[in-house]
């Protein structure tokens, strides 16, 4: 069990590099600090709709799956943190 465990902390800090590398490289935030209670729209990073749609596609193409865009919105992408949970939770859901 302890084992499993240590499986799905890893692939969440997967999740949580890749939401990072994307927006550090695609999104030109390279060499900022990207704590998981930053805000990713308003106060924070204040990405507009296609920035928001570039981390997303991103996402998609890294792990080869597609997130339904009625699940985008304030409540899954409101921080950094909020988005890399609702990602995790989306992959696992989806056994990958």
């Amino acid at each position: 069990m302890r084992y499993h465990l240590a499986l799905l902390t890893m692939q969440r800090e997967q999740v949580a590099t890749a939401v990072r590398e994307i927006l550090q490289v695609d999104l030109k935030f390279t060499g900022m600090d990207l704590p998981e209670d930053l805000a990713l729209i308003g106060d924070g990073l204040a990405l507009d709709s296609l920035d928001l749609l570039m981390l997303v596609t991103g996402i998609e193409k890294r792990f080869g799956h597609k997130i339904a865009p009625q699940k985008l919105g304030k409540d899954t992408m409101s921080s950094v943190g909020v988005f890399i949970t609702f990602v995790y939770a989306e992959l696992v859901a989806a056994g990958k």
